[in-house]
């Protein structure tokens, strides 16, 4: 079973939680056997919060770099505008199997477009823009699928980053454990990065694992 960590206060955590409306059925089984099995998924904390950007934003065109074993993208497309359609990039092919089913239940083979590649090769080559972009794939590469993804947002649009706080190592000064050094050091200089670059207005909320939101000016 996958290790939970919390970067707020445990007890604050479980209210907010408790509070919250639910998951429907089907995501929150998709959500708990993730759980079960150690696959890591975004915290309900974290998926209300992208999905009021959502119901605000109305996006036609989504990227998730990062599927899994597509629940996040599932969640998303509730809120797609009806001709609307995420792509979602992942480089695990058990993981896509896995997606597949679970997209093929729900119906949503035509929202939902999984391509199999390294998110970095395909940032490089693609020339599509999108409404909303969501990072979730592999942490010490998020200053570089930033980068690229700057070029892909259209104007208006928000770029959101998960788990850029890493279970709070982020803050944490020198007092994390030496593995740990190099991630937390390019996580740091992402979050620096991303709040002084003048074409995005940045946002970083102590909810779930941490999150970025960038919105395109």
């Amino acid at each position: 079973m996958e290790k939970r960590f919390s970067i707020v206060n445990n007890d604050v955590e479980k209210y907010i939680q408790d509070t919250l409306a639910p998951l429907k059925m089907e995501l929150k089984l998709i959500h708990d056997n993730s759980i079960k099995e150690g696959i890591p998924v975004a915290k309900l904390e974290a998926l209300r919060v992208m999905e009021n950007i959502l119901i605000l934003k109305k996006p036609f065109s989504i990227l998730e770099l990062g599927c899994a074993v597509g629940f996040t993208s599932i969640f998303f497309s509730q809120y797609l505008k009806e001709d609307g359609y995420i792509d979602t990039v992942e480089n695990d092919s058990d993981m896509i199997d896995r997606a597949r089913i679970n997209i093929k239940m729900l119906a949503l083979e035509d929202k939902i477009n999984i391509i199999y590649a390294e998110a970095l090769d395909y940032l490089k080559n693609i020339n599509k823009k999108y409404d909303i972009i969501f990072i979730d794939a592999a942490k010490g590469q998020y200053e570089g699928y930033f980068d690229l993804c700057s070029n892909l947002i259209n104007d208006g649009g928000v770029i959101i980053a998960d788990n850029v706080l890493y279970r709070g190592m982020v803050a944490k000064g020198d007092k994390i454990p030496h593995r740990q050094n190099t991630l937390v050091e390019r996580l740091r200089h992402f979050l620096n990065k991303i709040t002084k670059d003048e074409r995005f207005s940045t946002s970083i909320l102590s909810v779930g694992d941490g999150l970025s939101i960038s919105v395109k000016k």
